[in-house]
């Protein structure tokens, strides 16, 4: 079945539109069925060969891709089962991502997804020096994208594909000096910073095709839940890694408009003004300060 590409609006009320994408989200889980031939395109995913990276590599490199993986490591086998170019970044570190960017070659990049993220269970301050969930998930793809940008590693109307989360309608607002409160809270955050980062590219990168995704809830966190409600949610309700890539797959390779949020449940979403991830102002103060903090390293990049 085709994906329609209409956007509808989400549920209402920010708890009823959360339960909404979980209840029930294996059997209205939107699947990639139909990818188109990659052959002769370069893509680069970040966390490309573990979890649900895995699974984007797989299917791009199936298609006929050529696929490079910044990641801190390898899953189990995959160094046998996956012919992919990998190259050590961790993204919580600047310095690695501008260590990384200059092992890429010239060739550019047709797409670019920045699938990997964390979810700190504690509070802990990342080498650049500030939150650790936050320099990972927004920080650190904010330092990679314009390092790719600034080193003409991109080609014209190259599709960026960032990966948000619903969860982010939680929160109102992210910003790189908010401390560690709690799990649930600091990954919200950063979720709603990946969506304010597709607004702000696609308001000043016209050259740029930015998605932002939401891979659905993922049962891999509950990987080791036996029994009780856990056990439930997790073979009931939750999707695969390989069900989560599919979101991934629909933002590089479908006909999605420029800015727009693909639902793995709600598909296309037509947010409206009030929700926070159309916050101009929120969206654009956070975007000066990762051009802030990113500055030293695009300038040592340049100088190089």
């Amino acid at each position: 079945m085709p994906l329609s590409l209409i956007a509808s609006p989400p549920p209402k009320g920010k708890h009823r539109r959360v339960l909404s994408g979980i209840i029930g989200q294996k059997r209205k889980h939107h699947a990639c069925s139909e990818l188109p031939r990659l052959d002769g395109k370069r893509v680069l995913v970040t966390g490309g060969t573990a979890g649900i990276g895995e699974f984007i590599t797989r299917s791009l490199l199936a298609q006929g891709a050529r696929v490079t993986s910044l990641a801190r490591g390898l899953s189990n086998a995959t160094d046998d089962i996956l012919h992919t170019e990998s190259i050590y970044m961790d993204l919580a570190d600047p310095k690695s991502i501008v260590v990384a960017v200059e092992q890429l070659g010239e060739t550019p990049f047709d797409i670019v997804i920045c699938n990997a993220g964390l979810v700190s269970k504690k509070a802990e301050i990342s080498p650049s020096g500030y939150e650790k969930t936050f320099s990972v998930n927004v920080l650190g793809h904010h330092i990679l994208y314009r390092l790719l940008m600034q080193k003409n590693m991109l080609v014209d109307n190259a599709r960026l594909v960032i990966t948000s989360g619903d969860i982010y309608i939680m929160e109102n607002e992210c910003a790189a000096d908010i401390p560690f409160d709690g799990t649930s809270s600091t990954y919200s955050r950063s979720k709603l910073g990946n969506l304010w980062q597709v607004r702000e590219l696609s308001e000043r990168y016209p050259n740029i095709h930015p998605i932002a995704v939401h891979p659905g809830v993922v049962a891999s966190g509950f990987a080791g839940s036996k029994k009780g409600f856990f056990a439930w949610l997790r073979t009931k309700q939750l999707v695969s890694e390989e069900q989560g890539a599919h979101s991934s797959l629909i933002g590089a390779t479908q006909d999605l408009p420029r800015g727009s949020y693909w639902h793995n449940v709600f598909g296309l979403v037509d947010l409206s003004k009030r929700d926070p991830g159309c916050d101009e102002s929120g969206s654009g103060k956070l975007w000066d300060q990762l051009e802030s903090i990113a500055a030293p390293y695009l300038q040592a990049c340049d100088i190089e």
